[in-house]
């Protein structure tokens, strides 16, 4: 596994890899295929590697796996001397549209003319994947999107929406302090209270470090305002879109997912019967990677194997 902070749109971005890292190109000899994970939000790459290791695992060797974050979401090391531009320039680096363009930036400049891109989705990533697909450019590229459990339509009327919008985002100045006294307290003590936190929430223990980024109060503030951004612009589902490219995609919703109802999976399948689209049976939950990133990553990865020549 390789990871490291690429500049994309000018932003230093966290990448990880399995196999083959962005700038080696494809394998001289044998698949052409790289499949490419646009994450959810908060868009901590490092949340990902068990699921890509899983499905990298699963996969012929010479096809690589990466997982590409969101701008902003992780800080660079103190050791390195990267600036970020701040958050006073959110239109450009920071918002939901800027992330689209951010994930389209590095598929133009990462992916080769002749490699078969399938393209992962989790959560706003499936949202994003489905407007990348009107840009003709990447959409050539793209022989199959993976969607799983899919934030593509009207999110802030869901249990989890209603959730944030009334509640979370009218205290977020005071969430966003704590996690700034936060970073006051020895880096033993850091870890020591987010290890408490993940084990009452049940959330791996290898988890830790990624928690420890997300409560950087300059992250957590741009994952917040994106959130909020996504209650207001995630609304109608883009059913032309997929109509047009139906055979590209896959669905998969879940069946306990406060954040994408079984009506919209019903709705879905309603408006586009032969599309495919799967409603998960095993429980897991919207934040997979948490707990069941084997099990999603051996599901995926088997998908992703039927679509490889």
């Amino acid at each position: 596994m390789q990871r490291a902070m690429l500049r994309i749109n000018d932003i230093p971005t966290q990448v990880i890899t399995e196999g083959r890292w962005v700038e080696e190109g494809l394998a001289e000899y044998g698949k052409k295929d790289i499949v490419l994970v646009i994450t959810g939000n908060p868009g901590v790459a490092e949340f990902y590697e068990g699921f890509i290791k899983t499905i990298k695992s699963r996969l012929p060797t010479e096809v690589p796996v990466w997982v590409v974050g969101n701008a902003g979401h992780v800080q660079p090391p103190n050791n390195l001397a990267i600036t970020m531009p701040s958050n006073s320039t959110w239109n450009e680096h920071y918002s939901l549209m800027a992330q689209l363009e951010h994930k389209k930036d590095f598929i133009k400049k990462y992916i080769p003319e002749d490699a078969r891109l399938h393209l992962i989705g989790h959560s706003a990533g499936s949202w994003m994947i489905l407007n990348m697909l009107k840009d003709d450019i990447i959409a050539k590229k793209i022989t199959k999107c993976y969607l799983l459990f899919p934030t593509i339509e009207h999110l802030a009327t869901t249990t989890n929406g209603w959730i944030f919008t009334k509640i979370i985002s009218q205290i977020a100045f005071f969430v966003i302090f704590v996690a700034w006294t936060f970073q006051f307290l020895p880096h033993f003590l850091q870890i020591f209270f987010i290890s408490i936190i993940t084990l009452l929430r049940g959330i791996p223990s290898k988890y830790n470090n990624a928690v420890l980024q997300l409560l950087n109060p300059d992250v957590l503030e741009r994952i917040i305002k994106m959130a909020k951004e996504e209650m207001e612009i995630i609304k109608e589902r883009d059913d032309d879109i997929i109509s047009k490219y139906a055979d590209k995609l896959w669905f998969y919703y879940g069946n306990c997912d406060g954040w994408t109802p079984v009506k919209y999976y019903e709705d879905l399948k309603s408006k586009h019967p032969d599309l495919n689209a799967e409603l998960c049976k095993h429980g897991y939950h919207h934040s997979f990677v948490l707990q069941y990133d084997k099990e999603m990553g051996k599901l995926v990865a088997d998908v992703i194997n039927d679509n490889i020549l």
